[in-house]
């Protein structure tokens, strides 16, 4: 049925526009409608608006649940002590030593506490831990948590590396290359990169490339002489090192 305008009785009507100023309850439920003759305007009821609008009530409704099951749960990061390896690790256990430095270290679970890092590190890194012997290196080197000490620094990464470790061999090249915690010695700057080269360090292959036009071909034989040696070596791993004395050990309350 058509509508019939209120005002006059004209059924010469058209669809209005929607203004802002038009009201909710006439925007979601209601059509606006304007007489032709008299130019009156007026809302009519229009029952397929309230359907449309709980048709999008549920849609929304539906995708919100369905998101919501979807999200994987979410198990907290931060996590008290009592979930670290604390104990262990005062008791002497080398591994947790190493664990609970690596979290310090990264705030993975506690407060980035460099300090705190650097005493497990060196913890662990002096009952043999060759990670361990690495990162107390670094912290040495970049003065994080400790103070800054190159010769205790070379000392640490050089132990590393010598078990194999490729960042503390590639590390140690760029020690003898640039002289930092002991003389400058491109040759063996050469053979550290070419270990760690080996062991698929990009950046060490790039370093030991740049030195190659830098040697003497005597020199060269000699380092990838060793090189060899040493990749090929089956030798256990050397014993726990001993402190280098520049750097006492820390004390350690459980």
């Amino acid at each position: 049925m058509s509508p019939i305008c209120p005002h006059c009785g004209s059924s010469q009507i058209r669809t209005a526009r929607l203004h802002a100023h038009d009201g909710v309850r006439h925007i979601l439920l209601d059509t606006p409608l304007r007489c032709r003759d008299c130019r009156h305007h007026f809302w009519k009821f229009n029952p397929v608006k309230p359907v449309l609008l709980l048709l999008a009530v549920g849609v929304l409704v539906g995708i919100t649940a369905w998101l919501a099951l979807e999200q994987p749960v979410v198990t907290p990061t931060a996590q008290t002590d009592s979930s670290l390896p604390h104990a262990r690790a005062a008791a002497g256990d080398a591994d947790a030593q190493l664990k609970l430095g690596l979290r310090y270290a990264e705030g993975d679970g506690v407060i980035q506490n460099q300090k705190e890092a650097a005493k497990w590190f060196e913890l662990a890194a002096r009952q043999g831990k060759t990670d361990a012997q690495y990162h107390y290196g670094l912290a040495l080197l970049k003065g994080r948590g400790v103070v800054q000490d190159y010769r205790a620094a070379f000392s640490w990464i050089e132990k590393a590396a010598q078990r194999g470790h490729a960042k503390a061999q590639f590390d140690l090249g760029e020690l003898y290359r640039y002289g930092t915690g002991t003389a400058a010695d491109k040759p063996r700057a050469y053979l550290w990169f070419n270990l760690a080269a080996s062991q698929g360090v990009e950046a060490a292959a790039k370093a030991r490339d740049s030195l190659v036009w830098q040697l003497k071909p005597e020199q060269l034989a000699a380092m990838q002489e060793e090189a060899r040696r040493m990749s090929l070596s089956t030798a256990a791993a050397p014993p726990t090192p001993s402190p280098p004395e520049a750097s006492p050990p820390l004390s350690v309350t459980p």
